[in-house]
């Protein structure tokens, strides 16, 4: 089990760097940008723009070494408290060959994104022995009009302040999507439905550091690579993307996690709220996910507030 670096909590006034290491989504919806900017300033925070976050070429915000650089400048600066990703994407990783983590691990921040972002989570963690947190991005939850979600935005800041949390389900969730391209999304706010409370698949008690993100990502990125953890004695937690990723797909993910011995050396399994599912396929997700955590016997807990879906938790890494 990893022992981590917490990074400080962010002092009042001081800055909060948006660094872009996957998608172009600064230069794509800079709408969303300027409201995400004016939630963090009513924080009391200054918001600072990296040199190559504004960049678009084609999928990426820059290239791998452009990125990297940038999240080099902000852990060096010593105003800058919180290191956070615009928004997720599929090319994280094309930085690992480029980064300092002598450079990341002797300047403690919080770092923090999800989805893609999941790859510099683990990385971070592995390599710079860094707490990272799995939490909102400037562009889809800070940009949310016409604010933040208030349960994302209260459990964000109790994260942020290092003091222990005692996790509650939302009262409330969605995953409409108002198209950003076209400006939809400042039309009106998002529907919300009623929440139902998180689901026990197998209950029972864990105990351990929190492991985890987007499901795709650790299959496609980090499984098999330097940036594995591994999950001995760790609560692992999972979330799908926006892609939404069939029950069967799900299914073939997890079976090659349970050739790996990944729920046998974990304590506890948690799973976030499935984004564009309907009733019949979230039952099948949940059967899938029962089927496949048996032989180990932990407790799982599904339905939870992490993720694509909103709004969500942050949970520290480690």
């Amino acid at each position: 089990m990893l022992k981590l670096t917490r990074p400080p909590a962010p002092e009042p006034g001081s800055t909060i760097a948006i660094v872009s290491p996957s998608a172009p989504g600064v230069a794509s919806w800079p709408h969303r940008v300027e409201a995400g900017r004016r939630y963090l300033e009513q924080l009391g925070y200054q918001v600072r723009l990296m040199p190559n976050a504004s960049l678009n070429t084609a999928w990426t915000a820059g290239t791998g070494k452009e990125r990297a650089a940038d999240i080099h400048a902000a852990f060096s600066d010593p105003e800058v408290s919180v290191v956070l990703a615009a928004i997720g994407g599929n090319h994280s990783a094309q930085l690992l060959p480029h980064l300092d983590y002598d450079l990341i691990g002797s300047h403690p921040k919080i770092f923090q994104g999800y989805s893609d972002i999941t790859v510099l989570l683990w990385a971070f963690a592995k390599h710079a022995r860094l707490q990272t947190f799995h939490g909102p991005a400037l562009i889809p939850e800070m940009g949310e009009h016409p604010k933040m979600l208030p349960y994302t935005d209260e459990w964000m800041k109790r994260a942020w302040s290092g003091q222990a949390m005692q996790f509650q389900p939302a009262s409330g969730w969605t995953d409409e999507f108002l198209d950003w391209d076209e400006k939809r999304d400042l039309e009106r706010p998002r529907e919300l439905q009623p929440a139902t409370g998180w689901h026990c698949i197998r209950p029972g008690t864990a105990e351990g550091p929190l492991l985890g993100g987007c499901l795709e990502t650790i299959s496609w990125h980090i499984r098999g690579t330097e940036e594995w953890i591994s999950p001995e004695g760790m609560i692992f937690f999972l979330e799908t993307s926006e892609e939404a990723p069939s029950p069967a797909q799900i299914d073939a993910y997890l079976t090659t996690f349970k050739h790996l011995g990944v729920f046998e050396a974990a304590s506890g399994l948690i799973v976030g709220r499935p984004y564009g599912y309907g009733e019949s396929e979230k039952a099948s997700f949940f059967e899938v996910i029962e089927k496949r955590t048996a032989a180990s016997g932990i407790p799982v807990l599904a339905d939870v507030d992490i993720g694509h879906t909103d709004p969500m938790l942050t949970l520290p890494i480690g």
